[in-house]
C-alpha cells in the first residue's frame, strides 16, 4: 500500500465512534489516541508528514491488538488491518535500528534458529542463570522468559512423509507453523495420525514453517513476503488435494496473502467435508468444555466438529468477540495490556466451570496456558483436533 493508497483508504473513515465498544485497548484505557478512529487520525497524520515517526503516534499504534473487531462494525467497510499494518511497515522501514525484541522475534520464526533458541533456553535454565535473568526490570523479557517455559525440552521436527494407513491414494499437505509446530507437537501428532488413519498420506515440507504474519504486523514486509513465496513455490509442486492448516491465524495469513496453490482448508472444515461413512467414530466424552473463538476466526467449524463428540458439554466462552490478548507477538511486545485482557478472559474461563479450553489458535493457547499456570488452576488447553483424536483413539478406532 503506497503513501497514496494509505491515504485514501484512510479518508473512508468517518470518525463515527462505531468502533469504540468493540476495540480491547480503548475499552482498557478509555483513550482516543487507543481506539480504530484514533489511530487511523495517527495514521494521517504520518502519512502527511505532519507527525514525526518519534513521536507519541507509534506507542499508540504499538498499542493496537490487530484483533480487527472494528472492520465488522465499520460501517464504510475501512480495511483497518492494513492500515495498521501499512503504517507499521512505514515506521519500521524509516528505524535505523530494529528493537531487539523484534529482530529476536523474526529469529524464532525460522525452524533451525527456534531450534537453537529452543537449546541455548535451557542451557541457561540449567545453569541457574535463568533465575537471574528473570529479574530483570523489562517488562517484556520477563513475559518473553515465562511464556519460554512452554518451549519444548528437545526441539522437534516433524517434517517429511507419513504414508496413509489405507491405500486410498489420496494425500495432503499439512501446515504446522513455526511456533505451533513446537509448542503444540501433541497436536501436530494427532493431526497426522488421524489424517493418515482415515485414508490421508501427509506431506510437512521442510521450510515452510512460517506464514509470515509475524513479520507482516510487525511492519517487515519483505520477510513475510519471503516466507510467502516460499510456500508459493513449495505448493505449486505438490501433488497434494489440500493445504491443511491447523492454527486460525497461519490461515488467515495464507487466505489473505493467496499464498497457497493448493485448495486451503482448516483441519476442522476438513473433516466436516468428508463424506459421513468417513467420519471417525468418537467415544463419549462427559465432562464440560469452553470454546475460545480467536479473532482470526469466528466461524462455526471448531463448535461443529466438537459436537460430534458424544456427551461433550460445549459451552461458549464468555465475550468471546473480545481479544484475550495473545495477539501474536503482542502477548511478548505489551505485556501490560496483554495481561490485563488475558485475566478478563480467565475470570469468564473460571465462572464456566469448564476442566478444557478449546481454541484453534497458537497464540491464544499460549496466552490461556500462562493464564492458567499462573493462576494455579488445574484446566487443560487443548485444539479441538486433540480433543477429536483422543476421542477417536478411545473408541478403538485410531490404534496406530
Amino acid at each position: 500500500m503506497t503513501p497514496e493508497d494509505l491515504l485514501v483508504e484512510a479518508d473512508r473513515c468517518v470518525k463515527c465512534g462505531l468502533c469504540l465498544t468493540v476495540c480491547p485497548t480503548y475499552r482498557l484505557l478509555a483513550s482516543e489516541a487507543d481506539s480504530p478512529r484514533g489511530r487511523i487520525s495517527l495514521i494521517q497524520a504520518l502519512a502527511k508528514n505532519e507527525l514525526d515517526i518519534h513521536s507519541h503516534a507509534e506507542q499508540h499504534l504499538d498499542r493496537c491488538l490487530n484483533c480487527r473487531a472494528c472492520e465488522s462494525a465499520c460501517p464504510s467497510g475501512v480495511k483497518y488491518g492494513s492500515l495498521l499494518d501499512a503504517s507499521r511497515s512505514s515506521m519500521t522501514s524509516e528505524h535505523r535500528t530494529k528493537p531487539l525484541l523484534k529482530r529476536l522475534l523474526h529469529q524464532l520464526s525460522r525452524s533451525g534458529r527456534l531450534n537453537f533458541w529452543i537449546r541455548l533456553y535451557h542451557i541457561i535454565r540449567q545453569s541457574g542463570l535463568l533465575a537471574l535473568a528473570r529479574k530483570l526490570p523489562a517488562p517484556r523479557f520477563k513475559q518473553l522468559l515465562a511464556m519460554a517455559d512452554q518451549l519444548p525440552r528437545t526441539p522437534v521436527d516433524r517434517a517429511g512423509f507419513y504414508p496413509s494407513t489405507k491405500p486410498t491414494g489420496k494425500k495432503v499437505q499439512l501446515f504446522t507453523g513455526c511456533i505451533g509446530s513446537k509448542v503444540d507437537d501433541n497436536l501436530v501428532q494427532s493431526a497426522i495420525r488421524l489424517l493418515s488413519g482415515l485414508g490421508y498420506a501427509v506431506d510437512i515440507p521442510p521450510g515452510t514453517g512460517c506464514c509470515g504474519a509475524m513479520h507482516r504486523h510487525n511492519g517487515f514486509f519483505r520477510e513475510a513476503e519471503q516466507q510467502c513465496d516460499a510456500i508459493r513455490t513449495q505448493t505449486a509442486k505438490s501433488s497434494a488435494q489440500y493445504l491443511i492448516t491447523l492454527a486460525t491465524a497461519c490461515h488467515l495469513e495464507l487466505a489473505e496473502q493467496q499464498v497457497s496453490r493448493l485448495p486451503l482448508v482448516s483441519i476442522s472444515d476438513f473433516l466436516l467435508q468428508l463424506p459421513d461413512r468417513e467420519m471417525p467414530e468418537l467415544a463419549p466424552m462427559p465432562i464440560r468444555a469452553a470454546l475460545h473463538r480467536p479473532c482470526s476466526s469466528r466461524d462455526s467449524s471448531d463448535w461443529q466438529i466438537l459436537n460430534k463428540i458424544p456427551q461433550l458439554e460445549l459451552v461458549e466462552l464468555a465475550e468471546n468477540e473480545l481479544c484475550c490478548g495473545a495477539a501474536g507477538s503482542y502477548l511478548l511486545t505489551q505485556p501490560e495490556i496483554s495481561n490485563q485482557l488475558g485475566e478478563i478472559k480467565l475470570a469468564h474461563l473460571k465462572a464456566s466451570g469448564a476442566k478444557i479450553l478449546i481454541t484453534a489458535s497458537t497464540g491464544c493457547a499460549m496466552q490461556f496456558r500462562q493464564q492458567i499456570r499462573q493462576a494455579g488452576l488445574s484446566i487443560e488447553v487443548q485444539h479441538p483436533i486433540e480433543l477429536i483424536y483422543k476421542q477417536w483413539r478411545s473408541a478403538g478406532m485410531g490404534t496406530q
